[in-house]
């Protein structure tokens, strides 16, 4: 078992997101952004995070002393002289596509002070950058102190910076795939220079969906091992997560729940991988802790929202799922899985 106090840490994004629900409800300037689901998660799972991120001179205050309250330690937020520069705006559409930036058409209905907060700065890579953190964010001495690290979605660059920099920390690194339209045209190149370097590499079928949108998930693993990816978790939403431990692949289920916002789900999953497998937890049973987070994170729309979840109903869907997990054989779970099989 790996010692359950060891320090954890989290270094990704903070934004501000606007988005439209699938059944039509607009939700301006909520807080959002990878580094705070995956804090959640952390949360949900039983830990409060370290966390690197970046955070502009009008972000909202009330968040971060929620946070504070709830026991984050937020003394290692970049404070950037400028207007927070990740914003984000998306609608989820009623079949489960999600549009971003949100369309003009379903914007020209609302109120002129809700439609002025749909801003989306991730079509601008010089601003979307500067909320990215860089290696010398890192406090120096956390490189020996910290366990086990978590890289949500970042820009490629930061995304190789980071993971370079962390490689000679101590510690184990998990990372989310870096940002999916720098990937489209050679994904598996792109991401070779990295994978070697990380110990559980965590993208989901969305990605896929991007950069490579022919391939099945078995596939698409055998890339990722091809090009030194280790252990993998593959995020596959709605159809649950599959997992490949040396040669061993697994399928777990998603929770049934009711989704309110699908927005954060899989930052979440990361966030309750983390703590799981801080505390000595096989990767199925880290998957499931994950699982049971993100389920968490689709019934609401506020990540803060989270805080007030009973750890007995996180154990609890944990445990449904670590059941329910399958170990599966290659030919069978490519047939499972087959984009042309789909409905």
């Amino acid at each position: 078992m790996t010692n359950p106090a060891a320090p954890i840490a989290i270094v990704g994004s903070f934004s501000i997101d606007s988005v439209v629900t699938p059944d039509g409800t607009a939700l301006p300037a909520k807080p959002g952004g990878n580094a705070l689901w995956s804090a959640m998660g952390a949360y949900l799972a039983g830990r409060t995070p370290r966390i690197v991120a970046r955070v502009g001179s009008d972000y909202p205050a009330e968040v971060l002393k929620r946070l504070r309250g709830a026991g984050f330690d937020l003394g290692s937020l970049i404070r950037l002289p400028r207007p927070h520069p990740v914003r984000v705006s998306y609608v989820h559409m009623p079949n489960g596509e999600r549009i971003q930036p949100v369309p003009e058409t379903l914007l020209a209905p609302m109120p002129e002070q809700t439609r002025a907060a749909f801003i989306d700065t991730t079509q601008m890579p010089e601003t979307l950058v500067e909320g990215a953190p860089t290696p010398g964010d890192i406090p120096a001495d956390w490189l020996t102190e910290v366990a086990h690290w978590h890289l949500p979605l970042l820009p490629l660059a930061r995304h190789r910076a980071l993971v370079a920099a962390l490689a000679g920390a101590r510690g184990t690194v998990q990372a989310d795939c870096p940002t999916r339209q720098e990937l489209i045209g050679a994904p598996f190149a792109r991401l070779e220079p990295s994978l070697s370097k990380i110990d559980i590499f965590l993208p989901s079928t969305s990605d896929f969906d991007v950069f490579a949108p022919d391939l099945d998930v078995i596939t698409a693993l055998r890339a990722l091992r091809a090009v030194g990816a280790k252990d993998l978790v593959l995020k596959a939403g709605a159809d649950g997560a599959y997992i490949l431990e040396d040669q061993t692949l697994l399928h777990l289920p998603a929770y049934p729940a009711a989704p309110m916002d699908p927005t954060g789900a899989g930052d979440t999953f990361c966030g309750g991988f983390l703590v799981a497998r801080a505390s000595g937890a096989s990767l199925r049973d880290a998957a499931a802790m994950g699982a049971a987070c993100a389920s968490f994170a689709l019934e609401t729309a506020d990540p803060l929202d989270l805080l007030g979840i009973d750890p007995l109903d996180v154990i609890g869907r944990m445990e449904t799922l670590r059941a329910a997990t399958k170990i599966l054989d290659m030919p069978r779970a490519k047939s499972q899985f087959a984009k042309e099989e789909q409905p």
